[in-house]
């Protein structure tokens, strides 16, 4: 195997087991006591770390060497259908509509006919292992809970890709990227119909 390729698939592993394990890059950071920045340039293909600090990322997400060194080869599991692939969300989209319909790919998620697929055109998400250029699934849904990440549509028509967290009478929109800004909301404008969720995020496809 060359560099480059170890490279890339100790990236989509920490990437991974970040988002399996419901961590954030600060709090690996804080564990192995180095930078944010650093846990991002290591998440973002950037550089590799030591194996005295691949041991320690063992101990912190429960799991061996293989886990975040080797390539993970997935099960086959059939199709279950096709999902629609969308070249991002346009502002001024107040849902995801056919015309922006770039193509389709197959899934093996239940009840495909549930689901969008999004190509994310931004780096605002990329702590949470959603780097620009990526494939997101999202499950449309108009609600949902604290910490997940959704697909959400604000100030009436520009749509983004955030944390969500409902706080009192405001909704935040987090990016996981310190160089982006929260997004304040009132909550009475997802009452009002001028903020709306359209979906949840389900999971992360990386497009080399």
């Amino acid at each position: 195997m060359n560099e480059r390729r170890g490279d890339l698939i100790f990236s989509e592993n920490l990437r991974r087991l970040l988002r399996e394990n419901h961590k954030k890059a600060q709090e690996l950071a804080d564990y192995l006591g180095v930078s944010k920045v650093t846990v991002s340039e290591w998440v973002n293909c950037k550089k590799q770390p030591r194996m005295d600090k691949v041991d320690r990322m063992c101990v912190f997400f429960n799991c061996s060497r293989s886990d975040l060194m080797d390539e993970k080869v997935p099960d086959l599991i059939p199709a279950s259908g096709l999902v629609k692939l969308y070249d991002g969300i346009p502002a001024g989209a107040p849902a995801f509509l056919d015309e922006y319909v770039v193509d389709h790919i197959a899934t093996t998620l239940p009840h495909p006919e549930d689901y969008a697929a999004i190509i994310v055109h931004g780096e605002s998400m990329i702590n949470a292992g959603i780097p620009n250029g990526c494939t997101v699934m999202i499950k449309r849904q108009p609600c949902a809970e604290n910490g997940q990440i959704v697909a959400c549509r604000v100030n009436g028509d520009a749509v983004t890709l955030k944390r969500f967290s409902q706080q009192g009478d405001i909704v935040v929109l987090s990016p996981e990227n310190p160089a982006f800004t929260p997004i304040i909301v009132p909550a009475s404008d997802f009452e009002n119909g001028s903020a709306q969720i359209l979906g949840v995020l389900k999971q992360v496809i990386i497009n080399y």
